[in-house]
């Protein structure tokens, strides 16, 4: 099992102690692992924290038992751990709360108890993601520590806090009186006014016509990423130039897509979906929620969104090296090449992050419009697959879902115009069209293929060309 990358057995019938898959585990290379809605029962082995390459763990739903190993804490790739629903007991342990790409942590439902340390990651834990732990307490989740004060005192201190608030109270309900005659609405129309002259080319004008006050401005960003937990509606205006056009990065579908530069010196990309495409509020914001969850090496990251009226907004990872398509077409303009040893890179890891998003997310993603542009490149060329799960989104709220193939002409299966149902083998299918655009250096449609019905590539034209010995003039130099 050494060259085991992903072990995805959920929902089964499976049992035994978990402590026995794990004997020779220092050697692994996995990154994704998903043993959830099983049987399994002991204690979690310590061995599991001898797995570097991890990012994804789900073991909730099980009878695990014990504490939460310390060894946790050697994870430095673990971004999603969920150990919901068991019996485990003790104390989160504090090398868990310093894992710095931990973005998902659920502990709700089992034995834990103790106060919650409030220093690293541990300090965002929401109430919901320790529910359930009749022992756990701290103030930070709302779920206060229980002291044994003397009866008396008790009374003595609910009184005063009583008193103390009804009087802040008063003094408030007082000032904001006062303020309102004092100053009307007059100040809210010189904060319109504001808006409407900072915005010399329109680009901000979604945000004086949806709203008539300073909100939209000051409002926070829901984060899933602790660097980011202070942005602000303010920052990405910043940011984006206003949105300006000079700043557009692409096309995701959907919407476009800006890049961003922060006040901490931060690069994200900021996507704005069109207007009178999404789904309604409450719809949204449950997509984004359970889209946060997705974390993987090979998944562009969704750092956040923002909601403010009809517009919405999601703040993603900035990918420097652009897409694969930008740089099979040759429009990026770059003395660097990709190489075979690239080319092998980048297949492979669109491949597994495809794969995680079939089966190691659950609810399971069907992307839906794989194709090379959505096929994104870091710094050092590691693929990302982007624009995953949008197509949900979009799709429910369409009139006529029957009639509307997702997908880009080319990358779509032959039998979606028959079906008209996207499944996670369409996906495969057009990641196989992309498996085959490094290789010979072609898009999926072009002027070679006008003899060929539809003007597409099929396998049909590949195994002709290869027979004719035209295989090697197809494939570039690199």
């Amino acid at each position: 099992m050494v060259n085991l990358v992903g072990l995805y057995v959920q929902e089964n019938h499976l049992s035994g102690h978990v402590g026995d898959l794990f004997h020779n585990s220092v050697t692994w290379r996995v990154e994704t692992m998903n043993l959830s809605g099983n049987s399994f029962t002991g204690i979690i082995p310590r061995a599991m924290g001898n797995l570097p390459y991890l990012t994804n763990l789900d073991l909730h739903g099980n009878a695990l038992k014990g504490k939460i190993p310390a060894e946790f804490g050697n994870l430095l790739q673990l971004a999603y751990l969920d150990l919901s629903s068991n019996f485990l007991s003790g104390e989160i342990p504090g090398s868990l709360c310093q894992l710095e790409n931990l973005a998902h942590l659920n502990l709700s439902d089992n034995r834990l108890e103790g106060p919650v340390l409030t220093h690293g990651f541990c300090s965002s834990l929401s109430k919901a993601s320790l529910a359930g732990n009749k022992d756990h307490c701290g103030s930070i989740v709302g779920l206060k520590c229980q002291h044994k004060y003397p009866r008396r005192n008790m009374l003595r201190l609910a009184g005063a806090v009583t008193g103390s608030l009804l009087i802040v109270i008063g003094i408030v309900f007082w000032l904001r009186l006062l303020l309102q005659r004092k100053n009307g609405l007059g100040d809210v129309e010189e904060i319109k006014e504001t808006i409407d002259s900072s915005s010399g080319d329109g680009n901000l004008n979604y945000l004086s016509s949806s709203s008539k006050s300073k909100e939209p401005l000051s409002i926070n960003v829901a984060i899933f990423e602790q660097p980011l937990w202070k942005l602000t509606m303010a920052d990405i205006l910043e940011g984006t130039g206003n949105f300006c056009k000079t700043n557009v990065i692409g096309d995701w579908g959907f919407g476009t897509v800006y890049r961003a530069e922060l006040p901490d010196g931060r690069t994200v990309a900021i996507k704005k979906l069109n207007q009178g495409k999404t789904q309604g509020q409450r719809e949204f914001l449950t997509e984004m929620e359970t889209l946060g969850k997705v974390k993987h090496p090979n998944l562009v990251s969704l750092l956040g969104y923002c909601s403010v009226t009809d517009e919405k907004l999601l703040v993603y990872e900035y990918m420097a090296k652009g897409s694969l398509d930008l740089w099979l077409r040759g429009k990026n303009r770059a003395r660097e090449v990709l190489d075979w040893t690239r080319r092998l890179k980048i297949a492979t890891g669109a491949a597994r992050g495809l794969a995680f998003l079939h089966h190691g997310f659950i609810p399971h993603i069907i992307h839906r419009d794989i194709k090379a542009s959505n096929i994104l490149l870091d710094e050092d060329f590691e693929p990302k697959v982007a624009d995953f799960g949008l197509a949900r989104l979009v799709s429910a709220c369409e009139t006529h879902v029957s009639t509307d193939v997702a997908g880009t002409f080319g990358y779509i299966p032959p039998e979606y115009g028959q079906s008209w149902k996207s499944t996670t083998r369409g996906d495969v299918y057009s990641l196989g069209v992309i498996m085959l655009e490094p290789v010979t250096g072609k898009e999926p449609t072009g002027p070679e293929f006008k003899d060929i019905e539809g003007g597409i590539w099929s396998a049909g034209w590949l195994r002709r060309s290869r027979s004719g010995r035209l295989w090697m003039r197809l494939i570039p130099r690199c």
